[in-house]
């Protein structure tokens, strides 16, 4: 069982101490082969809409097969290698593949627009890009936008046409048997995964992910009497996602793959059809399903635990599920893409409100608005630090100094607060990202294309909760520019016509005679969303 304990001295709180079972230093490609050998016929992962199964053995042959034939292609270590696929049956062994060769992988999600693609592609900029069929064009727009001229290669496609296919890229080069993964360095230094997030303010950036840090953590939460990797829609572009890709050879245990979207239709036939035990979604979906129809006649009684994170999850949300699924339990998770696992009740008992206690090796305080530590029970901005220092942002040293201190502190940008028993609870999010469905927007995004409209003074974009839908909805509040008037719907429509469909202003639009802002000019965005909550509770 996790716990945290507390030194009051230094105030800060520490999860148990343990060290892995896996050698960070290793890696990952070849800590990956070695479990999959341990279990040859064993099924790796199973694809819900062909049912096709690879074998631990298979899995581990395509991997090797990948790495030899990108290494035959002159892909070598820091080659980024962008994908932008679903879940489909060949994707983990060409990531696996980019582990062994010291390839870092820049997932991002298949259904982005060609302008958000072409940013992240900006900053990552990958020698070689994996897409699937339906959205390869897409993907070289976004490519020539970023310009960036990387090859192509596209999912399931028959091998001959105009790009590779993945077939081609696990294609059997007869000396598989002789494979050796090469030493590649220090993996402390070595980056896996490129990740993108908001971080603390601004645009997206892409977080550096080391080979130590993603085998330290995740080792720790491995082959636990009552873990097993859980099922859910994620694509690799979220960490989720990409956890679960990893969780799969960490726990021995089968990953269930879907290329479908979520919805509660899909989710009921999947968890029926293979009568799965674990899963995990977002607080958003979580409601979606309490919401479906459906839910009263799915068979969801092979479910044992229902997992959930990316966002506050309320007490009432995980009652009404526990309600629904009384044979289930449910648990929670708290992380960021820049720190890792953070906090957790999975693994013991839980306290309503909160997130659980310390991951393993995790150490944390909170710091008051003067940058001192304060105690427990009391609000402050969480500050957390692993053994294994992050790497920060891809080429952007000055973002990673604002979030990232010299002895291995990284600010979350939450505000929260320990209990006397060690629990963790989160009262707010200080930094501006707003969450919607598991996506993260960027306010500065939607504010710079208001800003286009010539009419328009000031403008600040916050999320307001929605209790029903458990998603932050995107909320413009406007002052307009002297003698210039300025309707909702022209707004509403511009933001719709030049952004991606979850970018749209779900939660309204208001207008405000003069802005909040400081004697520096700053927006005032706390007393800012106030504002349009009330606004939105009057109308």
């Amino acid at each position: 069982m996790f716990n945290s304990s507390y030194d009051p001295k230094r105030k800060i709180w520490s999860g148990l101490k343990q060290p892995g079972p896996f050698n960070p230093q290793a890696n990952l490609g070849q800590l990956i082969l070695n479990l999959l050998d341990r279990s040859p016929t064993m099924v790796a992962q199973i694809s819900v809409e062909s049912g096709v199964e690879l074998t631990c053995e298979e899995m581990r042959l395509r991997s090797i097969r990948a790495a030899q034939n990108l290494t035959r292609l002159g892909y070598t270590k820091g080659d980024t290698i962008g994908f932008a696929v679903r879940n489909r049956e060949n994707v983990a062994p060409i990531v696996y593949g980019c582990f062994l060769i010291g390839a870092p992988v820049n997932c991002i999600d298949p259904d982005f627009t060609a302008t958000d693609m072409a940013y992240m592609f900006g900053i990552s900029k990958p020698v070689l890009v994996i897409a699937d069929e339906d959205n390869v064009d897409t993907v070289k727009t976004s490519c020539q936008t970023a310009g960036i001229s990387p090859k192509f290669v596209v999912m399931d496609q028959a091998p001959g046409d105009d790009d590779p296919s993945a077939l081609n890229v696990v294609e059997e080069t007869g000396n598989e048997q002789l494979y050796y993964p090469s030493y590649l360095g220090d993996s402390e230094k070595l980056i896996a995964a490129i990740v993108f997030s908001s971080g603390t303010t601004g645009m997206p950036k892409g977080i550096c992910l080391s080979h130590a840090n993603i085998i330290h953590q995740n080792a720790l939460i491995c082959l636990t009497h009552q873990f097993k990797t859980a099922f859910w829609f994620s694509s690799l572009y979220w960490v989720s996602g990409l956890l679960q890709l990893i969780q799969g050879p960490f726990n021995n245990s089968t990953r269930y793959i879907s290329t479908r979207r979520f919805s509660p239709e899909a989710f009921f036939e999947i968890v029926e059809q293979y009568a799965l035990t674990h899963v995990f979604s977002s607080p958003a979906q979580m409601a979606t399903i309490l919401q479906s129809p459906l839910l009263k006649q799915a068979d969801l009684s092979s479910l044992k635990f229902f997992y959930s994170g990316g966002g506050l999850v309320s007490p009432g949300l995980r009652k009404s599920i526990e309600k629904s699924l009384p044979s289930c339990r449910t648990g929670v998770a708290y992380g960021t893409s820049e720190i890792g696992h953070i906090a957790t009740d999975v693994f013991g008992p839980t306290r309503e409100g909160s997130v659980g206690v310390l991951d393993p090796n995790i150490e944390a305080k909170a710091l008051d608005d003067d940058g001192n530590p304060v105690g427990v029970n009391e609000r402050g901005v969480l500050w957390f630090r692993y053994p294994i220092k992050p790497m920060g942002y891809l080429n952007n040293q000055s973002a990673t100094d604002e979030i990232l201190t010299a002895d291995g502190w990284v600010c979350s940008g939450d505000v929260g607060y320990f209990d006397e028993d060690g629990y963790l609870f989160l009262i707010d999010r200080k930094k501006e990202i707003i969450k919607y469905k598991g996506y993260q927007i960027s306010p500065a995004e939607i504010e710079a294309t208001i800003e286009e409209l010539p009419e328009v003074a000031h403008v600040c974009v916050v999320g307001l909760f929605d209790p029903e839908l458990h998603v932050d909805l995107p909320t413009a509040v406007i002052e307009v520019r002297k003698d210039c008037q300025l309707g909702k719907a022209r707004v509403i429509d511009y933001v719709a016509g030049k952004l991606a469909d979850i970018k749209r202003l779900r939660g309204g639009v208001f207008f405000v005679e003069q802005m909040p802002m400081t004697a520096s000019g700053k927006l005032r965005r706390y007393e800012i969303r106030k504002y349009a909550e009330q606004q939105k509770g009057a109308n």
